[in-house]
């Protein structure tokens, strides 16, 4: 079955405390994370690669940094792709767009020069254990037998 895509847009909160960090296992230049965004009453699992997510590492650093006791989840809009095969599907951010105190994104803005001051995105990215995305194109649907 191929691999197919769409667009979608999900306005809400960023968990900060969902965050899973990552290098992408079949590229190892290329940094990767999940996070949730909770978007009414459901939370939905994102997925970004390369500068996006060390953006949003560096977003959710500087709202832990400033919110202690747990920040509250971080408004944003995320534009995403929708990647699926027969038997599932991944939101893959393309963009995000902040909605937070200038405080916050002076701080995570000082932290993605740092941490995109090295040729490879890889170097300073804070944890190297290696991820994949949910699915490729050998994700098969499980089989039930009764």
């Amino acid at each position: 079955m191929p691999i197919t895509y769409a667009t979608s847009h999900i306005d809400g909160g960023l968990d900060c405390s969902s965050l899973s960090i990552g290098i992408l296992k079949s590229m190892p230049d290329s940094p990767i994370l999940k996070a949730m965004v909770i978007a009414g009453k459901q939370a939905h699992p994102i997925w970004a690669l390369d500068r996006l997510a060390l953006v949003i590492y560096c977003y959710v650093q500087s709202a832990k940094y400033h919110y202690p006791r747990g920040p509250l989840p971080i408004q944003v809009n995320v534009r995403s792709s929708l990647i699926s095969n027969a038997s599932t599907s991944c939101i893959v951010a393309d963009s995000i767009i902040w909605h937070t105190s200038e405080t916050i994104r002076m701080d995570a803005e000082r932290l993605i020069a740092k941490l995109t001051s090295s040729t490879r995105l890889t170097t300073n990215w804070p944890e190297k254990t290696e991820m994949t995305l949910p699915i490729n194109s050998e994700t098969r649907r499980g089989v039930c037998s009764d």
